[in-house]
């Protein structure tokens, strides 16, 4: 059987038998973790509870997850590994309830990943965030997972439990929709997006303009909007690509002109979209992490406070070590502490 197993699965089991695991100790687990009757984990027919007399159920997984009358849980699987009792998320509920063919493929897909081995997966996805520079707050934000879980999944590969995991792969499923959708987009929804771009960033400097700009029917609707249905902004996130080509221009000039901004907005964002793939004449499609000059500007004016404290570091380091090294000198020069050549004036 050690044959069949990978690698990283040869290492998982020679760390459990080493801890001090038996043999029975862990047949046992293995047991307990079989899927139950009403609790399926690949696209295979799922069969009822014995006594029933219904016909088999041959829906897949996901409607499996997101079917409330599925209560049924693995056994030890009361809670998720976190320790918090995870519900079906509403990511998992509004893909199961829509009827579009686009929404079947969806499901389609997320059944497909759900079958195959959990850390090819992580692996697929967390390649495709640092393609894209999807932070990980983004994919908590939709699917309500535990971030530290979820960095851990990605990262080694820890185990996650089958409804977290169907919740990660419908956010991947549609993400890479979106994205594609917005590398897609003609030529003129593009100004449109720079112009948002640049709006974005107006409020993200001076937020106090979103506040005088808002009117009354605007302000009503943000209030009965639900809270849990309220998403965090995608900040922009710098991208490797071009931070490397700004580091090695701030090498070159600290301070560059207008035209030399703009011209490593155009190198930036060039970099960007073949970092993902997409030819560079679809940087519209960038979003959220579109490279503008604005961006280039306050990256350069970043770099410049960063060099100045830390020379204001360095510089209050050299006077303290001068002031302690000039310290023992001046107290053995100092009159108040040599002794007295003269003898005590005697009193008469």
């Amino acid at each position: 059987m050690v044959s069949k197993l990978t690698s990283l699965q040869q290492e998982l089991l020679s760390a459990l038998l080493s801890s001090g695991v038996t043999k029975e100790v862990l047949v046992q687990a293995l047991e307990e973790l079989l899927p139950s009757p009403n609790f399926g984990v690949k696209l295979e027919t799922l069969p009822l509870s014995p006594g029933s007399g219904a016909e088999p159920d041959t829906k897949p997984v996901f409607h499996t997850l997101t079917n409330g009358h599925a209560k049924g849980r693995l056994s030890g699987d009361e809670g998720s590994e976190d320790g918090d009792d995870y519900d079906t998320p509403p990511i998992l509920k509004e893909l199961q309830a829509l009827n579009t063919e686009e929404a079947a493929e969806q499901r389609a897909e997320v059944d497909r990943m759900l079958s195959e081995d959990p850390w090819r997966a992580a692996k697929m996805i967390k390649g495709y965030m640092q393609q894209h520079n999807i932070p990980q707050r983004e994919v908590v934000d939709v699917t309500g997972l535990n971030q530290s879980h979820l960095s851990q999944h990605l990262n080694k590969g820890t185990p996650m439990k089958t409804q977290k995991r169907a919740a990660l792969y419908t956010w991947y499923v549609r993400k890479q929709r979106e994205i594609l959708r917005q590398f897609n987009q003609t030529v003129q929804s593009s100004g449109n997006m720079t112009d948002k771009s640049s709006q974005d960033q107006l409020l993200f400097l001076f937020p106090e303009f979103s506040q005088q700009s808002q009117g009354p029917g605007q302000s009503d609707d943000a209030c009965s909007e639900p809270t849990n249905k309220k998403m965090r902004r995608n900040r922009f996130k710098w991208g490797p690509a071009s931070q490397q080509i700004l580091y090695q221009a701030y090498d070159r000039q600290k301070n560059p002109s207008k035209e030399e901004r703009e011209a490593l907005v155009e190198e930036c964002n060039r970099a960007e979209c073949l970092q993902r793939g997409v030819s560079p004449s679809k940087a519209h499609g960038l979003g959220s992490n579109l490279v503008t000059e604005v961006r280039v500007y306050n990256w350069f004016a970043n770099r410049r406070k960063e060099e100045a404290f830390r020379q204001k570091l360095a510089m209050d380091a050299y006077s303290s070590n001068q002031t302690h090294s000039l310290n023992p000198l001046l107290s053995h020069g100092s009159p108040h502490h040599q002794p007295s050549s003269s003898p005590p004036n005697k009193l008469s």
